[in-house]
């Protein structure tokens, strides 16, 4: 099974790069990412994360990092920032798939769960867009895994591991990284009725991860003692219970609105299934309750953080892809025929937009493009239904993984003909470039925060602001006013 799951990352892989540059950054998030990381390779500063030159302390700086590591490979440009996306992206999947083999002991439960989880509607939107948390999950799902290794092989080198993958994970995104493993590992000893040992190991692995996770942070401090503050109170407390100033707040019911959506269609073949198998999935075994009680407290924590993004419950996706990686063998068969042929309307759904947007004046795609998509939607679903012998399982997990392939293209086609509809700059820069040419010096954003304008464009770019929120820059930590000939804010009458 581990070969034929390698032969489908190899392929899944493949098919993510095509045309990974191709399209613009989107604004603001995947944007702001790729041009810290920009000003980072060009100024050679690693230590002081800039954004259009003002101190960015928002976030560690491991992400910007990862992202520089691309642009020295690759040059700085879009396929340069994402391509590390998808080297997240195998890992998360092929870590699901070694948990999976460890918990259930079984091969086949374990490629199913690293299918589902690649056919999760939230891992493809986390691996088209640079932000933290692709890598984050990654960190995540490879600590636990190292617990897991230590737990079933008792050697102390993965114990050491864990602790070293949870400090990479908190230089990725700070305290919220080290939740998940903490609720993974609290569920599996109450429902295996194991005790935490406190040993001497313990300790030195809470040191090494304090080092890792703690090294910028000590530095950034020792540069300037007023960033303290500035982490404690604006990065972990506001965020988590004073949202509002980041205007990320949503409803408590915001993600038990979403996760149906960004499930799909698996979270439903789940529901159905255990409608009325609930309590023998319970009481089945001890990893069951682990999983479905950590994917539960960490559902129910997240939405009591005053600050929420889609993005921010990715790593509750893999338990539940776990989960249903052992359940799939449980379905009946009509009740897996009837699962396939909501994929066979996902498809459908897809040829009819392909064909609708020859029509349409809000979505452009090529017609060459359109025809070659439902060519190979059309020919991979006959192959998989007429022509491959194999049980009803599979033939619903080839058809999900099947799908992801053809979402990748999809996006890719849509993306790059449609700057303005995944809100990139892209096509307006190069418009700018055109008119402007060589006398290009400067331009001036008027109440707008555009990251990506400095990425595209070879000037100055100078942000104005009057009353959009975005616009407001932390510029507490700069020594120099050098700023202010970029940073204008109108409301200050000087």
């Amino acid at each position: 099974m581990q070969v034929k799951l390698f032969k489908l990352l190899f392929l899944l892989f493949v098919v993510f790069n095509i045309g990974l540059g191709s399209f613009g950054l989107a604004e603001t998030s995947e944007a702001r990412y790729a041009e810290i990381s920009k000003e980072m390779v060009k100024s050679g500063d690693y230590l002081h994360p800039n954004l259009l030159g003002i101190k960015h302390y928002h976030k560690p700086p491991l992400p910007y990092y990862i992202t520089s590591v691309g642009y020295k490979i690759f040059g700085i440009n879009e396929f340069g920032a994402r391509f590390f996306l998808g080297i997240a992206l195998l890992l998360q999947i092929y870590l699901v798939y070694k948990i999976a083999l460890l918990v259930y002991k079984n091969e086949k439960i374990a490629y199913a769960s690293a299918l589902i989880y690649t056919s999760l509607p939230i891992v493809l939107i986390a691996a088209r867009n640079l932000t933290t948390d692709t890598f984050l999950t990654t960190f995540i799902l490879w600590s636990i895994y190292l617990w897991l290794l230590f737990k079933h092989l008792k050697k102390i080198r993965f114990f050491y591991g864990f602790f070293i993958a949870l400090g990479l994970a908190f230089l990725t995104k700070g305290p919220v990284g080290l939740i998940p493993p903490f609720f993974f590992i609290i569920c599996w000893n109450y429902y295996n009725k194991e005790r935490i040992k406190l040993s001497a190991h313990f300790f030195i692995g809470i040191l090494l991860m304090l080092a890792i996770s703690c090294s910028w942070f000590l530095a950034i401090i020792i540069d300037d003692p007023k960033v303290w503050d500035y982490f404690i109170q604006e990065q972990i407390i506001n965020r988590a219970t004073n949202a509002e100033q980041f205007h990320r707040t949503q409803p408590i019911w915001y993600y038990l609105v979403l996760i149906p959506a960004l499930g799909l269609p698996w979270i439903i073949f789940i529901v159905v299934y255990s409608r009325k198998k609930s309590k023998q999935i319970w009481r089945e075994s001890a990893i069951n309750k682990t999983l479905i009680m950590t994917a539960i407290s960490l559902l129910i924590l997240f939405s009591l953080f005053s600050s929420k993004l889609i993005l921010y419950i990715l790593p509750v996706f893999s338990f539940i892809a776990i989960l249903g990686g052992h359940l799939i063998f449980k379905f009946s068969e009509k009740q897996l025929k009837w699962f396939s042929w909501v994929y066979y309307a996902s498809f459908g759904v897809l040829i009819f937009g392909l064909i609708a947007s020859q029509f349409s004046t809000n979505i452009e795609v090529p017609l060459l493009s359109a025809l070659l998509l439902i060519a190979i939607s059309l020919g991979g679903m006959l192959f998989i239904i007429k022509f491959t012998k194999i049980e009803a399982s599979s033939k619903l997990l080839n058809l999900g993984f099947f799908f992801v392939l053809i979402l990748f293209l999809v996006h890719t086609v849509v993306a790059t003909n449609n700057a303005g509809t995944i809100n990139s700059f892209k096509d307006i820069a190069q418009f700018i470039q055109k008119e402007k040419g060589k006398e290009l010096k400067s331009v001036v954003v008027f109440d707008d925060l555009i990251p990506s304008a400095s990425f595209y464009l070879d000037a100055d770019i100078i942000t104005v602001r009057a009353n959009n929120y975005h616009t407001f820059r932390e510029t507490q930590f700069e020594k120099y006013t050098l700023y202010k000939k970029n940073y204008i804010n109108i409301n200050v009458p000087t």
